[in-house]
């Protein structure tokens, strides 16, 4: 009955540092910023043959954790035209191309005063961020993750409806 009272104290410091390595995980766990508050944001400019570039479109995603504000603005030049936005919510996440079903509501259209008609291109993109932004719940509105570096710093983005292609830097 001689036993060793200290037998069981082999293996503390092994529990010990799963322990600490345990603790680690959980505190990086919570203090690692995991893209609650991302922010895309997307510029096209069209080009038109003999004038050169003209209008532009951009294109802002932003996560802030509580849902997503997405809004849409058309230039002229330098001039605003036009300004699309609504907040939304994620709905659903999608394998294995990532896919984010994105729920929008509160849509707000505004308009420059006096502003030219755009032309018959900025008029179709105008529409659609339109039709996308409206309480329709026959199409969701889809953000699919094509390519991301995020050492770069950029994404590649795929907008449905509409099939439209964005190279967006990541703030």
């Amino acid at each position: 009955m001689n036993k060793n009272p200290f037998v069981g104290f082999k293996a503390t410091p092994i529990l010990a540092t799963l322990t600490l390595i345990f603790a680690m995980c959980l505190f990086l766990d919570h203090t690692v910023d995991d893209d609650r508050n991302t922010s895309l944001h997307c510029v096209a400019n069209a080009y038109q043959v003999g004038s050169g570039f003209g209008d532009s479109q951009q294109l802002r995603i932003e996560n802030n954790g509580r849902g997503v504000n997405v809004s849409m603005s058309y230039y002229q030049g330098d001039k605003l035209t036009n300004k699309i936005s609504a907040v939304g919510t994620v709905e659903k996440i999608k394998a294995p191309i990532l896919t984010y079903s994105i729920d929008l509501s509160a849509g707000q259209y505004a308009k420059g005063l006096l502003q030219p008609e755009p032309n018959e291109s900025l008029q179709e993109a105008i529409q659609l961020a339109q039709y996308m932004v409206a309480d329709n719940d026959s199409e969701p509105f889809l953000v699919k993750v094509l390519e991301m570096n995020k050492a770069a710093g950029m994404v590649t983005i795929q907008i449905d409806p509409g099939n439209s292609l964005w190279a967006c830097k990541i703030k």
